[in-house]
């Protein structure tokens, strides 16, 4: 009988169920590997070459140095790349402390279908659609003092709102105006999707045993949507430093609301120097946000377990 049962196991070419099964899972993993080399590893390669190269200007060669990465420690006293990274650690956080559990917080409410739900949805998934460059057109227009924002300003406070994307004080301000409106979208689906796979059963035997809905939320509806919930985590501080937003089209860096992702672009695509400085800068950035994803991964694995249902 083993004999024969490992004759069954074994197909025409020789394998077995075993070894079709390592292969299955090797080509699974193929392709995250793959995807790696080619849209990071040799995207990134040739500014990782960068990093490390200058250009003699008397042979007209590049030779190895580690002098760009002198420059970027020196470049973070002074005020430029303090007020990018300031913006940046801003942003970021704004999105991570704030719009994250905000967003999940409001998704909640039009789970349990409050009055108008599709009006909100509508509203929420509609800067998804529609492209940024008119959403950007949009804003600042509202808050020009022809704007509504603008003339509602003049009622209010009996005087003309200022021009926010011109002045120091409220630039910051007005780009995370822009993030509030624009980017609870992508949230809104994901979150939409994990709470409705929740079991209503779930839910009715809470009800049952008396739950209301704060305890719904926190006891039965967030643990069950943790996995969903540390996957945006996870991504939103894995962009950390490329989190600039649509700053071109709405400020293009002025009134001090640069952060390091376009001070990088503006350097690199603006000609205002060398692409060996801001490709050292990229490659400290990635050394620097890599132990922090790493121990956030290992953190929201610990909170609580993924839960299958």
């Amino acid at each position: 009988m083993v004999g024969l049962s490992k004759k069954i196991a074994i197909n025409k070419s020789g394998m077995t169920k075993k070894t079709k099964d390592y292969i299955f899972v090797a080509l699974m993993l193929l392709i995250p590997v793959v995807h790696f080399i080619i849209f990071w590893v040799i995207v990134n390669f040739n500014s990782i070459l960068l990093a490390f190269q200058r250009l003699d200007v008397n042979t007209g060669k590049l030779y190895f140095t580690v002098k760009n990465f002198q420059a970027v420690f020196n470049a973070f006293k002074s005020d430029e790349i303090k007020v990018a990274l300031i913006n940046t650690l801003l942003t970021s956080g704004f999105s991570i402390f704030f719009l994250l559990p905000w967003g999940f917080f409001i998704t909640y409410f039009l789970y349990k279908k409050i009055p108008l739900t599709g009006v909100w949805r509508l509203f929420l998934f509609l800067p998804s659609i529609l492209p940024a460059i008119f959403l950007t057109s949009v804003f600042k227009y509202a808050i020009y003092p022809q704007g509504p924002i603008g003339k509602l300003w003049e009622l209010c406070f009996n005087k003309e709102i200022p021009t926010f994307f011109l002045e120091v004080d409220y630039g910051k301000w007005a780009i995370l105006g822009y993030f509030f409106w624009t980017n609870f979208a992508g949230q809104f689906i994901l979150f939409m999707g994990a709470m409705a796979r929740i079991p209503t059963q779930l839910l009715e035997a809470g009800q049952i045993d008396g739950a209301g809905m704060r305890v719904e939320f926190f006891q039965i509806v967030f643990p069950l949507c943790w996995s969903t919930f540390s996957m945006i985590l996870i991504l939103n501080v894995a962009s950390l430093f490329t989190a600039s937003g649509p700053i071109l089209l709405l400020s293009a860096g002025a009134a001090e609301t640069e952060t390091i992702s376009y001070w990088i672009f503006r350097h690199v695509q603006g000609g205002e120097g060398t692409l060996f400085m801001p490709s050292a800068l990229g490659v400290v950035c990635t050394l620097i946000i890599f132990p922090i994803v790493t121990f956030v991964r290992w953190a929201c694995d610990k909170i609580w377990a993924d839960v299958e249902f």
